[in-house]
């Protein structure tokens, strides 16, 4: 299972089954695979790819709803309690159009930028859309004001968030305290859902590993008080053009001070760990 998109000029094939590299005539032209929350590293003998070490929160939806319930810390489960009787609504997309991608773009940039966050990956999305693995939620105010809106990887096992944001920065008459609240029922609802599409994991993509990124930090408790389990995966990132090694290398200075970098050395022994 698979998507390709464009970045810049390259083009870049995600993987999110390793056993999947011949699925697609077409996909195999990509200048770089990026292989996506593995469990294990994928192409340590190359000799030119990037590894990263990632941890993340996934929730068991083979859970009853009252066990995952009683899995929300305290503050959580008061916060969703009250979201139910604010009067909230909630709109759920399932099958997204291009305008629906292009309502959350403008949605989603407008929160990124005022957080100094990377923009949204269009190219990545409309690949999602294509395969088919795309879903949207937004929780709205009860005068229809968006509050808060998740986009998602949903490949009939696993829903990913990639994308979470607020209107906390253009609804400033509302309290953060209120749109924090419409934020955690959103989650508790997209959480059911998947559940009853029968699901097995809901992924908050990511915890941060800089323990000394007070924000970062702030988001991880954020995401811990729904429960769920931490993971450890790995993301491989192996060229196979010209132009994909160009790419890696970019992509080695970019994040060359990054926590969840592995160096080469640091690899082999998370691979003898494996075994």
């Amino acid at each position: 299972m698979s998507v390709q998109w464009k970045k810049y000029f390259f083009t870049i094939r995600e993987i999110y089954e390793s056993g999947s590299e011949d699925e697609d005539e077409e996909l195999s032209k990509a200048d770089m695979y990026y292989y996506y929350q593995q469990p294990k590293l994928i192409g340590l003998d190359k000799w030119c790819a990037i590894h990263k070490k990632f941890l993340t929160l996934c929730v068991d939806l083979n859970k009853t709803e009252e066990q995952l319930r009683k899995a929300l810390n305290r503050t959580t489960r008061y916060q969703i309690n009250r979201g139910s009787r604010d009067e909230l609504s909630i709109n759920t997309i399932r099958e997204p159009s291009l305008e629906d991608i292009n309502e959350f773009k403008t949605f989603y940039n407008a929160f990124s930028r005022d957080k100094g966050i990377e923009l949204f990956r269009e190219d990545r999305v409309r690949g999602l859309k294509l395969s088919g693995m795309l879903v949207m939620t937004y929780v709205c105010h009860k005068d229809g004001r968006k509050l808060a809106g998740h986009l998602y990887i949903a490949n009939g096992k696993r829903a990913t968030m990639l994308y979470s944001c607020s209107g906390r920065f253009a609804n400033t008459d509302i309290p953060n305290i209120e749109i924090g609240r419409a934020n955690r029922y959103l989650h508790w609802h997209d959480m059911l859902f998947f559940k009853e599409q029968n699901y097995k994991t809901y992924d908050f993509l990511g915890l941060s590993l800089n323990v000394d990124d007070r924000d970062h930090q702030n988001i991880n408790k954020f995401k811990k008080g729904f429960g769920g389990e931490e993971v450890i995966e790995y993301q491989s990132f192996i060229p196979k053009t010209l132009r994909g090694r160009l790419l890696v290398l970019i992509l080695k200075v970019k994040w060359r001070n990054q926590f969840e970098l592995i160096k080469r050395k640091k690899a082999y022994l998370e691979l003898a760990t494996k075994k």
